[in-house]
């Protein structure tokens, strides 16, 4: 039996190696990326081999929900951004949408009147899908409440219905990647396609479920908007999850916004099974060693208490 806290344990180091790993080849094209590698697990020793190992926004932006959800009952909008200037890293790779937002906010600039106007309708970025793992595992089961918490947890960077639908799907599947014992594509797009209420991702939803190998994936897109990147996370872990490294891999393989696409990824299934999958990959490698993997433990300790 795997506990609660194991489980958020899994899913924050898995998303934060994922990150690590992702991020040696974001922005690469898929197919110059598999003429350096034999094949994708090759890809992904590579990048776990290699140098310290650093995670981007991607991981510094849900180790700051996980924060705040350790420390509230419920995600408030404008603290949550208070607490992403606090930790804000700018080297770590923040897009240039979340950095004006932070800074504005920041600096106490009109930053309302950039969330909504800094993108046509807001931004539909990944940027909050990234980051909404955690809240499904505070709020495990409860799915109108997640929806909820994903929402709020979105909206200071994203005010986009598919930016936010897309951190929505990632926080319950998160859910779903704890509680049940069996994932495949059918299962997982099924659990989420009454979710949706746009037709972008209802229409990617609908295709996850005829997903059967890793060449059905490449469809989803690879790109930094939640409509391109979301179902390709999620198809990576219905395709492989109870194998973080195939998973991972495989998320790797698709070139593009790795890093996130890992991420998301590493996340779910972290989430899946637990931090078992930790002693075959080399997470003493990330920033900080054994202390940062001791304060994810500790973090993950207090969100399931």
């Amino acid at each position: 039996m795997i506990s609660r806290a194991d489980r958020i344990f899994g899913c924050l180091i898995g998303l934060v190696f994922a990150d690590a790993v992702g991020s040696r080849f974001e922005g690469v094209d898929p197919v110059q990326l598999r003429s350096q590698f034999s094949d994708k697990l090759s890809a992904f020793e590579y990048a776990s081999n290699r140098g310290g190992l650093q995670y981007t926004d991607d991981g510094q932006m849900a180790l700051a929900i996980a924060e705040h959800l350790a420390e509230n009952t419920t995600i408030v909008s404008e603290a949550l951004m208070t607490r992403f200037v606090n930790v804000y890293e700018p080297w770590r790779g923040y897009g240039r949408g979340a950095r004006v937002l932070i800074e504005a906010f920041r600096d106490k600039a009109d930053y309302e009147f950039m969330a909504e106007h800094l993108f046509p309708g807001g931004s539909l970025g990944n940027g909050a899908a990234m980051r909404s793992a955690p809240i499904g595992l505070r709020f495990m089961g409860d799915t109108n409440r997640i929806l909820e918490e994903a929402k709020s947890s979105a909206w200071p960077t994203h005010r986009h219905e598919l930016g936010i639908e897309g951190a929505q799907l990632i926080a319950v599947a998160a859910s779903l990647a704890a509680s049940e014992s069996s994932i495949d594509p059918v299962m997982l797009a099924d659990s989420l396609l009454p979710l949706c209420s746009t037709v972008v991702f209802q229409n990617r939803l609908a295709r996850l479920r005829e997903v059967k190998s890793d060449v059905d994936i490449e469809q989803f897109g690879n790109g930094i908007e939640a409509h391109e990147s979301v179902v390709t996370a999620l198809s990576c872990f219905a395709l492989y999850p109870q194998d973080y490294q195939k998973a991972v891999a495989t998320a790797i393989w698709q070139g593009g916004d790795t890093d996130t696409i890992g991420a998301m990824t590493g996340a779910l299934v972290g989430a899946h099974v637990g931090p078992s999958f930790s002693t075959e990959i080399p997470i003493e490698r990330l920033e900080e060693g054994q202390e940062f993997i001791k304060y994810v433990r500790e973090l993950a300790d207090r969100l399931a208490g």
